[in-house]
């Protein structure tokens, strides 16, 4: 297995926006390579602070996903091999599961990145872009991420970017008035959830349909048209959607901040959804997803003792997982074995080990053996 990644570890916002894919634009990339011949598997993740490509295929993979990232990126390669990194085999292995459970994160053991590598599987499941190797890779780091987060600390009271935005927004004003576009999304509906555990708050979100319903209640909803006329309204606005456009322009705000009140405008998309240019306005404070970062480091700094127990943990999945694949692969030819070891004695299979193996690898068999007739 291989992997490239473009993460907030290699990569700012405006080298990430370029590799935010839709989900229809994921579906037709892993599409894509996997009718080039050169890749016979492919999972495709993309969140905020990070696209990955998954992949199962030959001497050629490699390079054909490279050139399918150029192509839907709209960048050369050398304009971004800088910000890639690259993993295959066990190291590949390894970042998945690290991924899986959040030790790759912006803020360590975060909960949101097991759901979306979750619904990244299930992407690619549905469109059949993955098969028995992934299937069982992609499984096994799930079951490693729950382990973590049931027999460590990494992921208590752990603090996602939602909560250090909802928490900015507390720090900005005491009593807010706060709008949030994208409140129906992932991200959103995370930080609405916080919003509205706090006292003393009035939350207004945007809604595109009429229908939409909010698991929270206690907020006002408005449609997403009429959003300037709250801007206004508001002392802070949070913006956390999936729009390949921006859901705030700098033009389009003159003539709803002129009354000089102090505004925080709270950007958690990627591609960005605010107009970076309202940063020059008078009393407007714009802050965006690569703030969080330096917000992070303290709780990180909290989970680092967890990280060790961690590593320990996905060591010992990635061991079992390695056999559940090499037992996989040899399944087609048992019978066949069997067949031919039906009239061997095991006195001459020994001795046939011996002459066929390393010595290191002899002895472990020896020593399985010598357990194996205690039991």
């Amino acid at each position: 297995m291989y992997c490239i990644s473009i993460s907030h570890k290699s990569a700012g916002t405006d080298i990430r926006k370029k590799f935010s894919f839709s989900k229809d634009i994921q579906k037709a990339f892993a599409e894509n390579l996997i009718s080039s011949g050169d890749v016979q598997e492919c999972v495709t993740l993309c969140t905020c602070n990070r696209t990955e490509i998954y992949f199962c295929g030959n001497n050629n993979s490699i390079r054909s996903v490279r050139k399918m990232l150029s192509e839907y990126s709209g960048l050369s390669e050398p304009d971004f091999v800088q910000y890639i990194r690259m993993y295959t085999g066990d190291n590949a292995l390894k970042h998945l599961f690290r991924v899986s459970c959040g030790i790759e994160s912006m803020v360590i053991g975060e909960d949101e990145i097991l759901g979306q590598l979750k619904d990244a599987y299930k992407l690619a499941f549905e469109n059949h872009t993955v098969s028995h190797i992934l299937n069982i890779i992609f499984q096994s780091a799930v079951t490693c991420a729950k382990r973590i987060k049931t027999d460590t600390e990494l992921s208590k009271t752990s603090v996602s970017i939602a909560t250090l935005a909802s928490n900015e927004a507390f720090r900005f004003c005491e009593n807010p008035d706060i709008l949030i576009i994208g409140a129906t999304g992932k991200t959103g509906s995370t930080v609405l959830k916080n919003l509205v555990s706090h006292k003393n708050v009035n939350v207004t979100a945007t809604i595109r349909e009429r229908n939409t319903i909010f698991s929270v209640s206690g907020i006002r909803t408005v449609n997403y048209r009429d959003r300037y006329k709250y801007v206004r309204e508001s002392d802070c606005i949070i913006s956390a959607t999936s729009s390949p456009h921006y859901t705030i322009t700098a033009d389009r705000m003159t003539d709803f901040i002129s009354d000089g009140r102090k505004r925080m405008f709270i950007d958690l998309a990627v591609p960005p959804d605010i107009d970076e240019s309202i940063s020059g306005y008078n009393n407007i404070t714009l802050i965006g997803i690569d703030y969080f970062k330096k917000l992070a480091e303290n709780n990180n700094n909290i989970k680092r003792d967890s990280i060790e127990c961690s590593e320990q943990i996905i060591s010992e999945e990635i061991e079992n997982l390695k056999k559940r694949l090499a037992l996989h692969e040899f399944l087609p030819e048992l019978e066949n074995i069997k067949k031919k070891l039906s009239g061997t004695d095991f006195e001459d299979l020994i001795y046939k080990m011996k002459a066929g193996l390393d010595s290191e690898s002899f002895m472990n068999i020896l020593e399985f053996f010598r357990n194996y007739g205690k039991d």
